[in-house]
């Protein structure tokens, strides 16, 4: 069964499939008994949840103690499954703050690229966003892009830069209850 597409916003807009998914609920209210999960893997999810601690709250009271809890959210991210896109900048110090705070103990947290490599990737959106969306100096922008490839080629051996931005974190943590 196809979802109806509500809204043209943002980079994704299409109909999404979701009649393979076994179990479908709210994050924060899932119909399983407390401590009935060993692992929880949650990616790229968070940022669509109005209130991403409350989700949280809920795997706490999902896992079982020493359990496993995967995830991975966007640091900085452009709207996309637009209207449901709340919020992104999950920096390592959020993970950190949230996770203690509910019993987590995080075991690796690794930044997904740097600073660099999420200015890469913007600046090689922009010939096609300004195209999508009709402007005239669309080719102006493929030479920026252009210019941006160089810089980078350029900057190869450079030092890593995921202290000050990044495409987000790769988490892992356990229960300690």
């Amino acid at each position: 069964m196809k979802e109806k597409k509500e809204v043209a916003e943002g980079l994704q807009n299409e109909v999404w499939d979701y009649g393979l998914i076994d179990l479908v609920s709210d994050i924060t209210k899932i119909p399983s008994p407390n401590e009935s999960f060993d692992a929880i893997l949650c990616s790229e999810v968070l940022e669509h949840v109005p209130d991403p601690t409350m989700a949280l709250d809920e795997f706490a009271r999902l896992l079982r103690p020493g359990g496993v809890l995967i995830l991975t959210a966007p640091f900085a991210s452009n709207v996309h499954m637009a209207p449901y896109h709340y919020c992104s900048g999950f920096s390592k110090y959020w993970y950190e703050h949230h996770l203690k705070k509910r019993g987590f103990t995080i075991k690796e947290i690794v930044a997904n690229g740097d600073w660099h490599d999420l200015l890469y990737q913007e600046i090689s959106r922009l010939g096609g966003i300004e195209r999508s969306r009709g402007s005239r100096l669309w080719p102006i922008a493929y030479m920026y892009i252009l210019a941006g490839a160089l810089y980078f080629s350029l900057i190869k051996k450079r030092n890593k830069s995921s202290d000050l931005a990044c495409f987000g974190f790769n988490v892992i943590a356990t229960l300690d209850k």
